[in-house]
């Protein structure tokens, strides 16, 4: 655990849409442990009125107050109970809320969503646009937000094995990248793609080619990144582990690079970040050893001659792809210390 003040500077009084959910129990787990995090509403449906720690796995008894309808944590919010959303619902549900409900645009000081709704800087009627929030790439434009759209698990990842290279105008065409995640990435809904019986013993490939909904926001952030057009495939497998993502990223380079230049260059960009790790040369990421923790580790070299990058990274979906990266934005948008109250090192057994 990163060191901590011993008292916050103020307190985010948080309604969490979406408590049921893997992304919404983690994020719940964690904002517990946090010293400026208050949570005020546990939301959802289907559960109003249970207790917390029937919603939540492992929470004791008291931890948290009782589930709410989305009608009752409305009520909070205009009545100023709470004043800060995280939206772990699935993607286009926090969209179709905040059209429904204009009072979302304004009545809370900040929303973080962890859905697909607004990556794309989009807003709300009447409310402001949202900042993605990956902050080891854009962390400037957090200052002064007060609508984040928290990136994708798959994108998360796949920007901090190029950020150095992106940022440096290294690459010279298209980016290929081939990610294995564990089935929690699908969601908490059962179905038979992701039952026990249909996955374990093997992994497969879905949605390859252009097709998967996270493409968009990869190309996005790489063209932000480069200054420039940077087209991407995409090949992403399910695999028979609970948690994780190991990705490997591969680009033409536009100049001959060795590995050691490589190596050193991810080293430098990433000197200052908390979460990122970049890993000696000859070893490589696993998901085991960032499990549980906000840590990205990458992991460089160049083939072919030095022209062609290859850059891997290893992240806990739940955590770094998700809930740990809500509080992240949060530490930072409040002015809190980054680190504050999350792990920065893995838990592989």
């Amino acid at each position: 655990m990163l060191c901590m003040p011993e008292a916050p500077p103020l307190r985010a009084r948080v309604a969490l849409f979406g408590a049921s959910g893997y992304a919404g129990q983690e994020f719940a787990r964690r904002a517990l442990g946090h010293p400026g995090i208050e949570i005020g509403c546990l939301v959802s449906r289907q559960y109003a009125g249970c207790a917390a720690h029937e919603l939540v796995v492992g929470l004791g008894s008291d931890s948290a107050p009782p589930v709410t309808s989305v009608e009752q944590a409305m009520a909070a919010i205009s009545s100023g109970q709470v004043d800060t959303v995280v939206a772990c619902l699935p993607h286009g549900a926090w969209r179709q809320l905040a059209e429904s409900e204009p009072r979302l645009a304004s009545d809370p000081a900040l929303v973080v969503d962890l859905s697909s709704d607004f990556r794309d800087g989009g807003a709300t009627a009447g409310g402001p646009g949202y900042v993605y929030g990956l902050p080891e790439a854009f962390r400037d434009t957090l200052a002064g937000a007060t609508r984040i759209a928290n990136p994708g698990c798959y994108p998360t990842a796949a920007t901090l094995s190029l950020l150095p290279a992106l940022e440096q105008g290294w690459l010279a065409g298209p980016v290929t990248i081939t990610a294995l995640s564990g089935v929690s990435g699908a969601g908490r809904a059962p179905s038979l793609r992701t039952s026990f019986t249909e996955l374990e013993g093997g992994a497969g490939f879905y949605k390859v080619g252009e097709v998967h909904q996270h493409v968009p926001e990869m190309a996005r952030s790489f063209g932000r990144l480069a200054g420039a057009e940077v087209p991407v495939a995409f090949a992403p497998q399910l695999a028979p582990m609970s948690r994780g993502i190991l990705l490997t990223a591969v680009a033409p380079l536009a100049r001959p690079i060795t590995p050691a230049q490589a190596s050193e260059a991810y080293a430098e960009r990433y000197a200052g970040e908390a979460f990122v790790r970049v890993l000696e040369p000859g070893t490589w990421p696993e998901t085991r050893l960032v499990k549980a923790s906000n840590r990205c580790d990458v992991a460089v070299t160049t083939v072919h001659g030095g022209r062609t990058l290859l850059a891997t990274a290893a992240i806990d979906n739940l955590v770094k792809g998700a809930a740990g990266q809500a509080i992240q934005n949060l530490n930072l948008v409040l002015g809190w210390p980054e680190g504050w109250g999350l792990p920065v090192h893995g838990n592989p057994w």
